[in-house]
């Protein structure tokens, strides 16, 4: 929270094929950042042919994104090697730097 709140930023919420949930800790993210002085928005991409990945890049490109914070790794790391994953792909094939939470 310190680095958003050290001075004003923009900050998007980009989930792709479906909303937030609507259980309170889903959509309580915006409200958080809001109480903290962070102004942010909610973006939704519907799924398309394109991978997920290949979605959150474009969008990161498209507001030009300094920085993609994302969870990582939601399937076992097993899984994720030898099947692939979102996690796997933007950490290959990104050009922002990436913070990911697992």
């Amino acid at each position: 929270m310190y680095i958003l709140e050290e001075k004003p930023r923009k900050v998007s919420i980009v989930t792709v094929g479906g909303g937030l949930p609507d259980m309170p800790e889903g959509n309580d993210i915006l409200t958080h950042l809001e109480r903290h002085g962070v102004h942010a928005k909610h973006i939704e991409r519907a799924r398309s042919g394109k991978s997920i990945a290949s979605t959150i890049q474009e969008t990161a490109a498209e507001l030009d994104a300094k920085l993609i914070i994302m969870g990582a790794y939601e399937h076992s790391k097993f899984s994720q090697d030898l099947f692939g994953g979102v996690t796997h792909e933007v950490i290959r094939s990104t050009k922002v730097p990436v913070f990911m939470s697992h």
